[in-house]
């Protein structure tokens, strides 16, 4: 006995595969071609913006999380664990900013 199928063909995989990734569920970290089986891999100062864009996206949620509670837990514990977080991702957030990457093959 296997597992029952979600999808009944890979295209049905392939489109639910690239709804998640319009959405933002799943990180299009690499391309697969099909019909060779080679995988293209995202560029490292391309991987290094996503690292930094997915630090805003979390330090926006928790920034809003932070915003959004209750008057009654505006001095609680909760609270100061989240200014927490989002002072140490803005520091992250800064470090990954300052990094000046190599250009590499003779063009610094």
């Amino acid at each position: 006995m296997g597992r029952k199928r979600k999808y009944s063909n890979a295209a049905e995989r392939l489109k639910a595969f690239r709804d998640r990734v319009r959405l933002g569920a799943v990180a299009p970290v690499a391309t697969t071609v099909a019909s060779k089986r080679k995988v293209k891999v995202l560029s490292r100062p391309a991987r290094l913006a996503a690292i930094e864009n997915e630090v805003q996206s979390l330090m926006d949620e928790y920034q809003g999380w932070r915003d959004n509670l209750p008057e009654s837990l505006q001095e609680s514990d909760l609270a100061e664990k989240l200014d927490e977080a989002i002072d140490k991702l803005y520091e992250v957030a800064a470090i990954l900013a300052d990094i000046d990457l190599p250009k590499g093959f003779g063009r610094d």
